[in-house]
Order: structure tokens, then C-alpha cells, then sequence
């Protein structure tokens, strides 16, 4: 499968408005999914007994809130901690919205998507790069991004996720495929590293762009480059490429542990690297994350952090998480994009992929991200998180933990404190 949200959101950017509030961002992807009519029409009976219309109240906590409370009564499953009353009175939406204050975020994953000389078809930009850029361009302008992907800059980086949220710490990754960029990478990381300039103690840089079919040799050079020239403080990597040999494994002995050796001669010890979600133009193998296991077995002293989780591969890699290697204490995954595709248009697929990370890698090993700006302003993920459950009936069935609001703190900001040193009392980066 692709995230492709022209095929799951089919009523998304109809309004060529687009929407504006957070709350509204996050209302558009609930009602352009399979379950939008259903949704709208219980919010029409919301609306009009608070007196008011349906496109005023979606702008607002209380419309937000009656989307989930819509989606509970729509499944017959208890998936949000919402109750009738904040679906009916303006006032307790709002109270209880405010609740959560204080309550570290740390968003894993984080993406600037403009480049200063821009993407041009045929002349540093292929056509399989251009797909790429059109789908974050419609997905931008239908999120209230007036110039769409032109819109995902440094600096509404700094006004949707650090002001704009409940975000403390933005660790923001790079994109690379640069043999679909015009020989650099999508975002090169000159212009990446002027976020970490612009918000130093609230954000970390990783690097990337690298694979070794563009060359071990020349791969570790950028590497160190990296360290040296960009102080990045980690790796995000793609394990599918732009190359003609189409792909790598991170568990590759001669291509791939020269460069977690170079990282560790370097000081760096979390690589990431995306995991599921394949691509449409992109060899789907290489997005399973069965070189996970032997790399961390090798690579002890490092910790490896599965982006997007895997999702819809999240069951494999749930195979080799501590659940079943109890050894396993070096393995990470993060949500990004995973809980907002899911939670927004088939919440019973969230409340498993949740259930099976939780269960099989465990609660210490999960952490938040966003994959804004793809996603916009990420604070209605925030508040869905917060509200979101696992029902009792998987719970039982399947033995999953629940969701508690300890698990939830772990997973938002305090298990990435861990590995990142980020102070849990400031809520900065430690020196």
C-alpha cells in the first residue's frame, strides 16, 4: 500500500479554502474518510443545538470533540474518552481540552519540504520526484497551506509545530533521493540546518539522505561531513532509494555496518530509519523491517528507531521487539502518520496497531511523531492521542495494554527524553 490521501480522503480539499484552525485540519481528514456522511450528520444535530452551523463549530474544541463522540456512536466502540456532554455544550469541550497542560511532547518526526530553488519537472526534478512533490503540494493547500507545499518552510515550521502546538522538542528529518532531485537532496541539509539556528534548544537535526548505492566511500564522507560541518545528533535514512539498484538493508554487512561503525567512531547512536509505508514509485521490499533484527543484536550500544512503525508492517516488526526477544532494549518505533491515517478513517486498525506495539515491543520503546508539516499543524493529533483508547474488547481479546494516562506520557515525550537528553522539567535539549 501507498499513504496516498487522494484515495483515503476522497472529500479532502473540496473547500479550495482550506481549512484554518487546528481543530478544523483535524476535522477535514475525520469527514473525508469512509465515515464523513455519518459524521456530518450527527454533527448537523450537535450543531444545531448549540445553535450554531456545522463549518462554525468544526473550527472549534467542541466541534472536534463531537467528531470523536460521533465516531464512538458510529462504531459502537468506546475508541475516544469523550463524553456526550462535550458533544452537546461548547463550555465542556473546552474544559476538557485544557486538561492536559504541561504534559511533555516530543514529536519524533518532523519534515520542512521546500527547497529555496524549488522543483521543476525536467529540469532538477524527475517525474517520479514530482509525484512526490504534487501529493505533498495538494495535501498542503488542502490543510490551509495557500501555496501548498511552498507553504512547509522554516518558517511556519516554527509557527505550526512550536507555536502552533503543544510541541516542546521537533526532531525534524531530512528527505533525500537526490538521483530525483537533480543531483542534491530533495531538502538539502544547508537549508535544514537553519532550523536548528533558528530554535536550538527546542529542536534536533538529523541527517540523511545517504545510501550506500550511491557509494560506501562517498556515503561516509557525507557522513562525517554531517557530524562536523552540521553537528547532526542522529540518522534518518530510507532503505529504499532513487538509485537504479532501487534499495539496501540495513543489516547489510558490507554495505550498511561500515556506516553504524563510522557513527559510532562519530558520537551518533540513534539512527532511524523509515520503515512501511511504501512509496508508489519505490520497491515496496525494502519498506519491511526484517533487517531490524540482526542490526540490533549487532549494534548493541545503539538505538534503532523504526519510523512509522512499520504500519502496515507493524506486525513484523512487532515479531522482534522485546515481547519475544526480552534481550531487545536497543528497538524504537515512532507513529508518524501511522496514528493520523489510521485514527482519522479506521480508528479499529489504530487501536491494533497500537495494541500489537504496545503488547510485543512494549511501552518504554513507542514514541510520538507527527510527519508534520505533511499533516499540517499537528496539534489535533495531540488531542486525539490524548483522547484515544484502546476498547475494552481488544483489550480482552487480544491482550493488549490500555492506554493509560502514564503509557501516553511515556509515549508522547518521556521515552524519547530518554534517548534524545532532552530535560523533562525544562522541556530543552540538555547541553
Amino acid at each position: 500500500m501507498e499513504l496516498d490521501y487522494t484515495k483515503l480522503y476522497k472529500g479532502l480539499g473540496i473547500d479550495s479554502a482550506g481549512p484554518k484552525t487546528h481543530q478544523e485540519q483535524g476535522a477535514a481528514f475525520f469527514t473525508a474518510g469512509h465515515m464523513g456522511d455519518q459524521i456530518n450528520d450527527r454533527l448537523d444535530g450537535y450543531a444545531a443545538r448549540a445553535k450554531m452551523t456545522r463549518r462554525d463549530m468544526i473550527k472549534t474544541s467542541f466541534g472536534f470533540a463531537g467528531i470523536l463522540y460521533a465516531v464512538n456512536e458510529i462504531t459502537g466502540m468506546r475508541f475516544f474518552d469523550v463524553d456526550e456532554v462535550e458533544a452537546r455544550e461548547p463550555e465542556a469541550a473546552i474544559e476538557r481540552a485544557a486538561m492536559h497542560g504541561g504534559q511533555l511532547v516530543v514529536d519524533q518526526h518532523t519534515h520542512i519540504c521546500w527547497r529555496k530553488d524549488g522543483y521543476v519537472l525536467g529540469k532538477n526534478t524527475t517525474e517520479k520526484g514530482m509525484w512526490f512533490v504534487n501529493l505533498l503540494d495538494g495535501l498542503g493547500k488542502a490543510m490551509g497551506f495557500e501555496n501548498g507545499i511552498r507553504g512547509m518552510t522554516v518558517e511556519n515550521f516554527g509557527k505550526e509545530i512550536l507555536d502552533g502546538s503543544d510541541t516542546d522538542v521537533a526532531i525534524f528529518n531530512p528527505f533525500g533521493f537526490r538521483e530525483s532531485y537533480g543531483g542534491k537532496d530533495m531538502v538539502p541539509i544547508e537549508e535544514q540546518a537553519e532550523v536548528k539556528q533558528r530554535w536550538p534548544e527546542n529542536t534536533i537535526m538529523l541527517g540523511g539522505g545517504l545510501t550506500p548505492n550511491q557509494g560506501l566511500g562517498e556515503t561516509l564522507d557525507r557522513l562525517e561531513m554531517f557530524v562536523k560541518d552540521f553537528h547532526i545528533s542522529g540518522l534518518k535514512l530510507y532503505t529504499f532509494d532513487a538509485t537504479p539498484q532501487r534499495g539496501w538493508w540495513m543489516d547489510d554487512e558490507k554495505m550498511a555496518y561500515p556506516i553504524w561503525e563510522k557513527c559510532r567512531k562519530l558520537g551518533i547512536k540513534n539512527i532511524g530509519c523509515h520503515k512501511g509505508i511504501p512509496f508508489g514509485q519505490f520497491s515496496a521490499k525494502y519498506a519491511h523491517p526484517e533487517d531490524f533484527d540482526a542490526v540490533c543484536d549487532d549494534f548493541l550500544d545503539m538505538n534503532f528507531i523504526a519510523f512509522h512503525s512499520a504500519w502496515p508492517y507493524h506486525a513484523e516488526l512487532a515479531g522482534i521487539g522485546k515481547g519475544f526477544k526480552p534481550q531487545r532494549t536497543n528497538m524504537y518505533c515512532e507513529l508518524g502518520s501511522t496514528f493520523a491515517a489510521t485514527v482519522t478513517n479506521r480508528p479499529l486498525e489504530c487501536a491494533h496497531v497500537l495494541g500489537t506495539l504496545l503488547r510485543d515491543i512494549g511501552d518504554d520503546y513507542v514514541m510520538w511523531g507527527t510527519d508534520s508539516l505533511l499533516w499540517a499543524n499537528p496539534q489535533w493529533q495531540i488531542e486525539a492521542f490524548r483522547k484515544f483508547r484502546i476498547p475494552d474488547e481488544l483489550v480482552e481479546g487480544h491482550g493488549y495494554p490500555q492506554l493509560t494516562d502514564e503509557v501516553k506520557a511515556k509515549i508522547l515525550g518521556l521515552n524519547a527524553a530518554r534517548i534524545w537528553g532532552i530535560d523533562v522539567n525544562t522541556k530543552k535539549i540538555m547541553a
